[in-house]
């Protein structure tokens, strides 16, 4: 009994995630697909959409920046890894890094709480580059460390799209070669932490 149970308790997980993972036009009753999504969701089933094929794949080739200031007014920027250009191995080891922090821009309460730990975290823990100064005179001063604590960190989005010309909009018509594709940098506000006095 307790393994026939087990059985069509893993049948019925199956074909829930299956279902969840039908696109949305081929669904044929969206609201159940809604519904289903939001159960599994809160279990930590859910699979969401796959968009893996034209005419709009998910692109997940953006960083995120902070930019910084401590109490001073001296100002600095810390960004994350580019996914797109790490090699495999820091992609293998830091896999549940990089899932975070691409998934990060589309939860605004955990972009907050991310700089909310960016606050107290540089620059003892997470590096920075120091922004370039300028004196009186538009002579550039060389940086200066940042003075802890912090007193301002705003974070955004930096991501790269691909420019579609009007004849690739198609389903069916071939993407530029490599030279001749243009992309676009959006950039995304996140969240914005001041320290509190």
């Amino acid at each position: 009994m307790k393994r026939a149970a087990i059985r069509w308790f893993v049948a019925i997980v199956g074909v829930c995630i299956a279902m969840d993972t039908i696109p949305r036009e081929r669904f044929p009753a969206s609201e159940m697909q809604d519904w289903l999504h939001r159960q599994l969701d809160r279990l930590g089933l859910s699979q969401g959409s796959w968009p893996l094929f034209a005419p709009n794949p998910a692109l997940n080739n953006g960083i995120l920046v902070a930019e910084v200031t401590d109490r001073k007014g001296d100002s600095a920027t810390w960004s994350s890894i580019d996914w797109a250009q790490a090699d495999p191995w820091v992609k293998f080891v830091r896999f549940r890094h990089m899932n975070y922090l691409q998934r990060l821009p589309r939860n605004a309460i955990a972009a907050g709480d991310f700089a909310e730990y960016l606050l107290r975290a540089i620059p003892e823990r997470e590096k920075v580059i120091a922004s370039v100064r300028w004196s009186e005179d538009n002579e550039m001063l060389p940086p200066v460390e940042l003075d802890a604590p912090l007193r301002e960190v705003r974070l955004y989005h930096y991501r790269d799209s691909m420019v579609l010309g009007e004849g690739v909009a198609g389903v069916d018509a071939p993407l530029p070669p490599q030279c001749q594709t243009v992309w676009s940098t959006q950039i995304g506000f996140l969240a914005r932490r001041p320290r509190e006095p």
